[in-house]
Parts: structure tokens; C-alpha cells; sequence
């Protein structure tokens, strides 16, 4: 098995809040693609629901997740869509070879 983990993560806006939650998302992106155990971070909408966001990540390994989740960048994004999302699921891949 590979080390990287990836991410999908999926946040749904509230009503009336897109603008606000694909904002704070988006000011996310850049500071976490510049960690030291990102290997890939990407932000995505949902075209056919355009409330619904998705990042696709793969990090270095359990460690480099942690460490993002203690940034300035990650706090603050986190911070300022707690009460603007209807829903949140976070899933931790590990690809299986073969």
C-alpha cells in the first residue's frame, strides 16, 4: 500500500451562503499547496450543485493532515464556514495496489 493518503472532502453551503463558503474555501488553497507534506490540493464545485464543494487532496502521510489542520490559513477558512455549511464529510483514502 502507498503511503500518500488522500482527501475528499465535501461541504455543502447553506442557502444564500455560496459566496461566502467558495471565498473562504478558496483562500485556503494556496497557503496548503505551499505545505511541506502536500502533495496535491485542489478545489472543485459541484456542476450540477453549485452549493456543493469538493476538495481533493493527497498528503505525505497522517502527520502532514495534522500539522494542516494546525495552520493560520486552514483555522481561519475552517473558522469562517462553521456556521455556513449544511453539511460536512471528510474521507481519509489509502489506495490499495494491485
Amino acid at each position: 500500500m502507498s503511503n500518500v493518503i488522500k482527501i475528499v472532502a465535501t461541504l455543502r453551503a447553506k442557502p444564500g451562503h455560496r459566496a461566502e463558503v467558495e471565498q473562504a474555501l478558496r483562500a485556503c488553497v494556496k497557503g496548503s499547496r505551499a505545505e511541506a507534506g502536500c502533495i496535491a490540493y485542489a478545489l472543485h464545485v459541484d456542476i450540477d450543485d453549485p452549493d456543493r464543494f469538493v476538495f481533493i487532496e493527497a498528503w505525505a502521510n497522517r502527520e502532514a493532515i495534522e500539522q494542516h489542520k494546525t495552520t493560520t490559513h486552514y483555522e481561519t477558512m475552517a473558522g469562517a464556514v462553521k456556521d455556513l455549511l449544511e453539511h460536512r464529510e471528510v474521507l481519509l483514502l489509502e489506495e490499495l495496489e494491485g
